[in-house]
């Protein structure tokens, strides 16, 4: 049994819990004792015990961004530690509400800032596949648990690329939904007009399955709007009258090997009755240079509310703004700190 679920996708073990082949509570129990056995750093808490009414779906790994009501959410960050918020993130409450529990909140960079999860206030992930390599950020906990077999499958969230490339590196699937789809209410922000929530998974059909539930208009966030119409799921059979736009190919700073990869994918959806178009992004060559002035001075501004006397340890013992100076000081990461810095400047 342990074995098929192991082997199995998230869509296919839901299934199973529908067919009364597995109960919820089985289910549940066989992931947090993958979880609670992961050495890679993937998790900075994992479930104590299986709730009573473990769901209708597979449990969720949750990356440390979201706020989950009583468990530690803290960004991964020191000046966070300890914290366990008195409400949950719309997107867990979601999934939640769907029949997915939430298995353990996995490690990241440290207020999502990062591309190899090694700015963690708590420590690295290693890379399953080689652990003498990242597992790419910063959403690397999640990406690396799904990979080892120690979550069904997770979420994540992307400012610049945070699920995509750790996916990408960890040979699962990432996804980052159009801006808007999912609601940040209860995800920590980084950049507030670039976060955006989305699923990391084994498949495709898992990730189209997660984002049914992810998506949707929340009146707590005025920038969602949801998904208009159903998300489809995939179907490997046939891709007659679907068109897919490709950009970049000839793009300088592509690897081979990555060409390689996607030239044979493109193959692939043409011999399903896909076609292919090329299409062209002229303002796509701008993409890093405006990243690197919105993102900062978003974060300037989003990370000032972490003082020392609202949320989580407190430091130095002299006026307010030396208390305000230390707590940072002690608190925040390398990084973190380079980015407000750049972010205030901008």
């Amino acid at each position: 049994m342990s074995d098929e679920l192991l082997n199995s996708t998230a869509a296919a073990q839901a299934k199973r819990i529908a067919a009364g082949e597995v109960s919820p509570e089985e289910l549940f129990e066989f992931w947090r004792g993958r979880a609670a056995g992961d050495d890679l750093g993937s998790y900075l808490w994992v479930a104590d015990e299986t709730p009573d009414d473990a769901g209708m779906l597979p449990p969720v790994a949750v990356k440390d961004l979201f706020c989950v009501e009583g468990v530690p959410s803290m960004a991964a960050s020191r000046i966070l530690e300890g914290y366990r918020p008195p409400y949950t993130a719309t997107s867990v409450r979601n999934l939640q509400a769907a029949g997915a529990r939430v298995l353990g909140k996995t490690n990241q960079d440290e207020f999502a800032m990062g591309s190899s999860n090694e700015n963690s206030g708590f420590g690295p992930v290693q890379n399953p596949w080689d652990r003498e390599r990242v597992p790419g950020g910063s959403s690397g906990g999640s990406a690396a648990a799904v990979a080892a077999g120690t979550a069904p499958w997770a979420i994540g969230t992307d400012t610049g690329g945070s699920i995509r490339q750790p996916a990408s590196l960890c040979g699962i699937v990432g996804m980052k939904p159009t801006y808007g789809a999912v609601s940040r209410y209860g995800m920590i922000a980084f950049a507030s007009s670039l976060d955006q929530c989305g699923p990391l998974t084994r498949d495709v059909t898992d990730a189209a399955v997660l984002l049914r539930h992810l998506q949707g208009r929340d009146p707590c966030d005025s920038t969602s709007l949801g998904i208009p119409g159903d998300i489809p799921l995939p179907s490997a059979e046939r891709l007659d009258g679907q068109r897919f736009g490709v950009w970049g190919m000839e793009e300088p700073g592509l690897e081979p090997g990555v060409a390689d990869s996607v030239r044979a994918t493109l193959a692939r959806i043409e011999e399903l009755g896909g076609s292919v178009t090329e299409i062209e992004l002229p303002n796509a060559r701008h993409g890093i240079a405006a990243y690197y002035v919105i993102a900062p001075a978003e974060a300037s501004a989003n990370l000032a509310r972490y003082d020392g006397v609202r949320y989580g340890p407190r430091s130095g013992n002299g006026d307010l703004n030396s208390m305000y100076e230390q707590t940072r000081h002690d608190g925040f990461g390398d990084e973190v700190k380079r980015r407000i810095m750049i972010g205030t400047y901008a």
